[in-house]
């Protein structure tokens, strides 16, 4: 096995170790089975609030927690709602071509309308773009969903072997979905709290 990747049962012993961590710290992740049974997939959502009153990709989302209750009035009416609160669903996959983890993901406004590939890419970090400029329609691509069967965004696991054996923490395998999301999370507005990353044992 590759450098940087990890077997199937060392990826399930390092979701466990994150829910229990997830379970002390926010309790927002879980793990759902997939349609078809047998197949199961970490989860989680989180909605993202916008203050300016003129919306744009470009404007400024908060977590619901960031937003200051005297901030509120700029959310007052249904419609206004419906197009200022933006909900990601955040799938993690095992892949079993590159024996290492996948981030799946969605993104909609509360009216049901999805983000398209192009309004993705606006939302991600400009730290980011400048980085993955020459790499933005493959780093990020839409397929089916290989456990529900409909299209979600992903970021291509082609390059997290590679990314993965440059971390020297990785001694135990355990903490490899905690380093890999911190890498590659805020990319697409996933941040883990830094208690995450922090020595702590449940």
């Amino acid at each position: 096995m590759a450098a940087g990747s990890i077997s199937e049962d060392e990826f399930w012993d390092s979701v466990i170790y994150f829910l229990k961590l997830s379970d002390k710290l926010d309790r927002k992740w879980t793990v759902r089975e997939a349609k078809d049974g047998g197949k199961y997939v970490m989860k989680k959502e989180e909605e993202l609030r916008c203050k300016d009153k003129d919306l744009t990709l470009g404007a400024d989302f908060y977590r619901d927690q960031e937003v200051e209750e005297e901030d509120s009035s700029t959310l007052q009416t249904d419609g206004e709602l419906e197009q200022r609160v933006l909900t990601y669903e955040y799938h993690i996959v095992y892949s079993q071509s590159y024996n290492v983890p996948v981030l799946y993901f969605n993104a909609h406004f509360q009216n049901g309308k999805l983000l398209s590939l192009e309004e993705i890419w606006e939302m991600v970090p400009a730290v980011y773009k400048e980085r993955l400029s020459q790499d933005r329609w493959t780093f990020i691509s839409q397929q089916e969903h290989p456990l529900l069967g409909r299209p979600f965004y992903f970021l291509h696991p082609c390059h997290t072997a590679d990314l993965m054996k440059n971390i020297p923490t990785l001694s135990d395998k355990r903490h490899y979905i905690i380093a890999w999301l911190s890498a590659v999370g805020p990319v697409v507005g996933l941040e883990l709290p830094l208690e995450y990353g922090q020595n702590f044992n449940p």
